[in-house]
């Protein structure tokens, strides 16, 4: 579903949600990041309609501009220089919606920068947001990069902007095809007497009884949310509490 999504966003009329703020395809009848059916109206009453991808990317540039320096040049939010950077958040899955950096969202209670899902409880670019895009980015300068002639071999990284040779991303190791037999053939070891054969219940020293019980709280925990997602955090939102006010007793301490 995302990939599709993602083909048709530059030729796609798009529609603003007021519950999250979010921009959604027209061609979705609930916006796809909190399921909510309750868009920007004209005065009229009728939904408003935003042409293209570069109208709603303009109008989150314009409120970014707005948030304060710290909020903007908070490390975990929007790569500096790279806000049309396409990406995919890890708690989303490959389910999820591909988005650009621009549209992720800061969470002023949480004081943290977010996943535009309002379910999902994904935080942070380089943590639970990270580039759908196959680029190195740079170690030293965070720039983004496609390597030279889509060489993705470790001695061709070299950053444009500032020349560093350090980069994080995927890297194509360049290796002879993988084996399996001949992997086989390195591992053959004199296997001690017994081996392979299955062992006794009562002989595994952590095995107990605790193990039906987990499974009994999964099942409930499935019943009382089956798509497993979180609960809309605008409409529940998490404070953390103030530094230093934090009771733990006794009890609290598991050692």
């Amino acid at each position: 579903m995302s990939d599709d999504d993602n083909d048709n966003r530059g030729d796609a009329a798009y529609l603003r949600c007021k519950h999250c703020k979010g921009f959604y395809e027209t061609s979705f009848a609930r916006c796809k990041w909190c399921d909510y059916d309750d868009p920007v109206r004209e005065r009229d009453g009728s939904a408003k309609i935003y042409p293209d991808r570069e109208t709603c990317r303009a109008i989150q540039f314009a409120e970014f501009e707005q948030l304060p320096p710290e909020v903007r040049s908070e490390p975990m939010g929007p790569p500096r220089g790279e806000p049309t950077l396409l990406c995919n958040c890890l708690h989303c899955g490959p389910d999820g919606h591909t988005f650009e950096a621009i549209e992720m969202r800061w969470m002023a209670n949480e004081q943290m920068w977010a996943c535009p899902c309002t379910t999902c409880g994904g935080r942070g670019f380089g943590i639970d947001i990270h580039s759908a895009e196959n680029r190195w980015q740079c170690a030293e300068c965070g720039h983004f990069y496609t390597p030279a002639n889509n060489n993705y071999r470790h001695d061709n990284a070299c950053c444009p902007k500032c020349g560093s040779t350090l980069a994080n991303g995927w890297f194509d190791s360049g290796d002879e095809t993988y084996d399996e037999d001949d992997e086989d053939d390195d591992f053959e070891t004199d296997a001690p007497v017994g081996a392979g054969e299955p062992v006794a219940d009562e002989e595994l020293p952590w095995d107990d009884d605790d193990d039906d019980d987990d499974d009994d709280d999964e099942g409930f925990e499935a019943d009382l949310n089956p798509d497993r997602r979180l609960r809309d955090d605008i409409d529940f939102p998490y404070t953390p509490p103030p530094d230093g006010d934090i009771d733990i007793k006794e009890d609290d301490i598991p050692f």
